[in-house]
């Protein structure tokens, strides 16, 4: 399994608004796409940052779902709630 790790620094006073990005029309999205195998967006339980946790079959069904219009779409509207993020990937063993 391909697991993606998005750490995202939250623009003040933007939690709420991210949060409810992510439960309707990002998760909506991503659920439906081929490979998918779990997505959690998790909030930080001191004043650190968010993590997004996405994870697919396989990298190149990861990477399909990202080329997708609708990708592009619900990420716009979760990333402007971002100061900024880093991305890392892992592979299960």
């Amino acid at each position: 399994m391909f697991v993606l790790h998005v750490k995202v620094k939250m623009k003040s006073g933007q939690a709420g608004a991210a949060e409810k990005v992510f439960a309707g029309p990002f998760k909506a999205a991503i659920t439906a796409q081929a490979g998918f195998r779990d997505v959690q967006f998790l909030r930080p339980s001191d004043d650190g940052d968010y993590v997004l946790s996405i994870a697919f079959e396989n990298q190149p069904l990861q990477q399909q779902w990202v080329k997708t219009d609708v990708h592009g779409e619900v990420w716009s509207l979760m990333e402007q709630n971002f100061e900024g993020y880093t991305v890392n990937s892992f592979n299960t063993i």
